[in-house]
């Protein structure tokens, strides 16, 4: 990832370097977070902020603009978390992490999914390939292939569709 600083025009380093007791974050630290985000969201007048946890557990908020080039990111500023917005980060990660270990779907629990589990796991590829087949059949859908540059185009048709709308094919 290539990755450009705000430089500050007093110091004409870094923005991160010139307040060193408040910011405390590293360049490297900075891609640490900007590669493997816990969060990415938009921020400020087309600003980005990604927020996570280093590789030595400090938690931290990165502020930046997506470069126009692919993978390339320019850095306003970054800093520690700490306080509240720790508190709450950390209380968004653990509700998350809780709903993935042992949420089911509506309608599922662990006896219906154990159900299901022992079917596939015991199907031999045979019945597999047959119930593909059948499901095919009865749902009134088929599988073709599309060249890629054509996919957008098939998906709106495909959403016009699903919205009852009428098509005219030119």
């Amino acid at each position: 990832m290539s990755i450009r600083f705000f430089i500050d025009p007093q110091t004409n380093v870094p923005h991160i370097y010139k307040h060193r007791d408040k910011h405390r974050v590293s360049e490297e630290k900075i891609e640490e977070i900007l590669v493997n985000p816990a969060e990415d969201r938009l921020g400020k007048e087309g600003s980005r902020i990604a927020l996570g946890r280093t590789s030595s557990g400090r938690f931290l908020r990165v502020i930046y603009v997506p470069d126009p080039k692919p993978n390339s990111v320019f850095v306003i500023t970054a800093y520690e978390l700490k306080g509240k917005p720790l508190t709450a980060f950390r209380r968004r990660h653990r509700r998350k992490s809780i709903m993935k270990r042992n949420a089911f779907p509506l309608g599922w629990d662990k006896e219906r999914g154990a159900k299901v589990l022992e079917h596939y796991e015991t199907q031999a590829k045979g019945e597999a390939v047959m119930e593909d087949e059948a499901m095919l059949e009865l749902s009134g859908q088929a599988f073709i292939e599309v060249p890629t540059e054509l996919v957008p185009m098939v998906r709106k048709l495909l959403a016009k569709h699903k919205a009852g709308e009428w098509l005219t094919i030119e």
